[in-house]
């Protein structure tokens, strides 16, 4: 749950004491220091600042939150339970910018990735809200089928009449 800068301080500090204790051969708490830098390092590549970037989410500070998210460098190699929730808040700060494409890429990844059903919900109904607003009768009702299986609010569901009422009348 750090920023990478806060990381690289966390390490430069734990190996610097790493340094003074082995200088005055105390042994243990230079390798202890040295784990728990592994730890942060760790952390780094399977974490990310993710949790962080949900934060400002929340908060609806999109920009810092994006911000956040694209100093992973490597999405690549985070956990598979941070994996989707990089693409699922990627394409909803998509959404929230009006860039339509970017938000269908990424929310299409995050909902076959295993995001938690009521995350999936909110995926898949802005998934065939992008496909309404593209006019893809097909593909907005594959993604409502699929938001059948699933137990969402009465909000959601209402939602998503909607959008498969507006998509029915698509030719």
């Amino acid at each position: 749950m750090f920023t990478n800068q806060a990381r690289i301080l966390v390490c430069i500090l734990l190996l610097l004491v790493s340094a003074l204790a082995g200088y005055y051969e105390v042994y243990e708490i230079t390798a202890l220091g040295i784990m728990l830098a592994g730890l942060v390092v760790w952390g780094y590549f399977k974490e990310g600042p993710i949790i962080l970037a949900a934060k400002q989410y929340k908060l609806k500070n999109y920009q810092k939150a994006k911000d956040l998210l694209l100093t992973i460098k490597n999405p690549e190699y985070l956990n598979k339970r941070r994996k989707p929730y990089y693409e699922f808040l990627l394409g909803n700060i998509a959404v929230n910018q009006m860039d339509y494409s970017d938000a269908e890429y990424h929310l299409g990844k995050a909902a076959v990735m295993g995001l938690r059903a009521s995350d999936l919900g909110v995926a898949l109904m802005h998934l065939a809200n992008i496909s309404l607003r593209n006019k893809d009768k097909e593909k907005g009702m594959i993604w409502i089928n699929q938001t059948e299986k699933l137990p969402l609010t009465e909000k959601y569901k209402s939602i998503l009449r909607n959008i498969e009422k507006e998509l029915r009348q698509i030719k």
